[in-house]
């Protein structure tokens, strides 16, 4: 049975494989790899001057409300709401003063002492 199949794989005749060599002339390669550039060279534009300037401007006036902010949180700071779920410490943080955890910020997280 794997003898016959064999033979018949074998007597078969093989045709070439055209991978992509009979697609094209070289007068439309040659015209694609144009389009290719002007497309590649469009894309570099929109990149340079429309991307990287959006980038810029949306970054400062992200910055900017941060900053704005900021500036009214340490006028106006959030008050501590001691709910029962909230500063449970069953043992102390291995670090620091041993009562604020590693992310602890002065300015965004009310303590309960104050």
């Amino acid at each position: 049975m794997f003898r016959i199949a064999r033979l018949a794989r074998t007597a078969a005749p093989r045709s070439a494989r055209s991978y992509s060599s009979g697609l094209f002339t070289p007068a439309e390669y040659e015209a694609s790899k144009e389009h290719a550039r002007n497309a590649v060279e469009t894309w570099r534009k929109i990149s340079l001057f429309l991307a990287l300037p959006a980038c810029g401007i949306f970054g400062y006036v992200a910055t900017k409300d941060e900053f704005d902010h900021i500036h009214h949180m340490e006028h106006d700071p959030p008050k501590f709401v001691g709910f029962p779920y909230l500063h449970v410490r069953r043992s102390k943080f291995p670090y620091g003063d041993g009562e604020h955890t590693l992310f602890w910020n002065p300015l965004t997280n009310p303590d309960p002492e104050d």
